[in-house]
């Protein structure tokens, strides 16, 4: 049976999340940053600790990214009726268009990638890439 050279794909996903974080630039951005808000486009308003879980990162680290994010006028922090200890966060009109900038440069990158693979590849990574988040 052959066995997939973990270390390796590890090493690939690194150059893309280069070419990502170049292409992220344009729309001045970091990968960290297009994440939180790409989630915060689809979910809305959530608190610091629902998006830690969401990115898998703690709500220390979260807390950093969301005071960069809200210092970059990217996000708005709103009070929690609810709760006083926490708030929620939310995307602006300018995180909206920057996001917009943002998958438009990405979307590039994966073009780009995309044309020197034949489509049966892409598929299949496109297969092992939802199998090994559905397993994770």
């Amino acid at each position: 049976m052959e066995r997939l050279d973990v270390l390796k794909f590890i090493d690939v996903t690194c150059v893309f999340e280069r070419k990502i974080n170049l292409a992220l630039n344009y729309a001045g951005l970091r990968l960290p940053h297009f994440k939180a808000i790409r989630y915060l486009q689809t979910a809305g308003k959530v608190t610091v600790s629902d998006l830690s879980k969401a990115m898998c990162v703690t709500r220390a680290t979260m807390s950093v990214l969301a005071s960069q994010l809200i210092k970059a006028g990217v996000v708005e922090s709103i009070d929690n009726s609810a709760d006083k200890r926490s708030h929620y966060l939310k995307l602006t009109i300018l995180g909206l268009n920057r996001l917009k900038v943002a998958q438009q440069e990405v979307a590039l990158v994966e073009e780009k990638i995309s044309k020197r693979l034949s489509p049966e590849l892409v598929e299949t990574l496109n297969q092992v890439s939802n199998l090994v988040l559905e397993e994770l």
